[in-house]
């Protein structure tokens, strides 16, 4: 999920369930609710680092206790530093500025794994336990819906406070509250209704056969404006299928109209290029490989690709890995690569 998103979402959680915290508590929540997106940065190292880094250790349960370590303390200290913090003129003792703080902080860091864990990407949530990723496949990269649904109810009670103010009138009610608790309302509802069309979809594509194959295994991407329509990705023995889906009816669902990338026939150089390191790395995370060899003068090239990447709508991550073996299958050369600069 995009950052933009995440630190509005960790601001409707402050204000619905910690509205009387204090604006230093609400400034930490934020930036606990983001912190884990600074996995982002590792793709300027490259597409090995961004591969160990993105959704691992900064997504993980133990990362959200670093961060609440580390982030809510600098306004608990100052608040020690001076006289005390104060909302709507009544000052906060340290021990609810410490409680709130903490608590509007750990309640944000779970928030954004779990919105991070509904996407294909998915995170480690109990490393270093298990590197395991959760990817529940329910939202897109970026989704509008929620970005709207959580602008309104940040926006709206901002705009009537600024007409009541005008008018003179006052309220002793912490602002912004019941708008938070609204849009988050939705957003579950939201994510709830995203979760069963998933289900629908998935449904769908298992009841069939692909070309006369039953599918092996299926997966449902979601669209980013359509909540009914998703990108299907189907394995059969021999082919790995592409296909719209419409989580609303499966009536008119036609399975032959997939488009069809067949896989490579087995070979020593493709499992020999399957056993290396590289490899190995690369398919731990991939959801739906694809393998491609290619003959060349010196031997052969072998490319794993994700195709979970284009169907989700993230290609400029993408990430491949290439390894090239001379005539005797021998590996001479592995490497993890963006994808986006094999198709140039």
């Amino acid at each position: 999920m995009d950052i933009v998103t995440h630190g509005l979402g960790s601001l409707a959680v402050a204000r619905g369930f910690f509205p009387r915290a204090g604006k230093a508590a609400l400034a930490s929540a934020v930036l606990v609710g983001c912190a884990a997106d600074l996995d982002w940065f590792s793709q300027y190292w490259g597409p090995s680092n961004f591969l160990a880094w993105h959704g691992t250790y900064t997504h993980s349960i133990l990362a959200i206790f670093f961060f609440l370590t580390l982030i809510p303390s600098f306004p608990v200290v100052r608040h020690y530093l001076r006289s005390g913090s104060e909302i709507v003129g009544t000052p906060l003792p340290a021990g609810t500025l410490w409680a709130g703080t903490f608590g509007a902080s750990l309640c944000t860091g779970l928030l954004h794994i779990a919105m991070d864990a509904c996407q294909s990407d998915g995170v480690a949530l109990f490393w270093p336990l298990s590197s395991r990723r959760f990817a529940a496949d329910w939202l897109p990269p970026i989704d509008p819906w929620i970005l709207t649904i959580l602008i309104a109810c940040i926006a709206l009670p901002e705009l009537l406070h600024l007409v009541s103010s005008e008018i003179g009138a006052k309220s002793k009610k912490p602002r912004g509250q019941a708008g938070a608790l609204i849009g988050l309302a939705l957003v579950l509802v939201y994510v709830g209704a995203r979760a069963a069309l998933h289900s629908n979809a998935l449904a769908t594509m298992e009841s069939r056969t692909f070309h006369g194959e039953t599918p092996r295994r299926v997966s449902a991407f979601p669209e980013s404006l359509s909540i009914l329509t998703w990108r299907g990705l189907v394995e059969t023995e021999s082919a790995l299928d592409e296909i719209e889906v419409s989580a609303s009816s499966s009536d008119t669902f036609d399975a032959d109209s997939s488009v069809r990338q067949f896989k490579p026939d087995p070979s020593p150089a493709l499992d020999a290029a399957r056993n290396t390191v590289v490899a190995r790395r690369f398919l731990a995370i991939a959801q739906v490989p694809k393998a491609s060899l290619e003959k060349t003068e010196r031997g052969y090239v072998a490319i794993l690709r994700d195709l979970r990447y284009a169907a989700a709508g993230d290609t400029q991550h993408e990430i491949a890995a290439v390894i090239e073996l001379d005539s005797n299958n021998m590996v001479t050369s592995e490497e993890l690569v963006w994808a986006r600069d094999l198709r140039h």
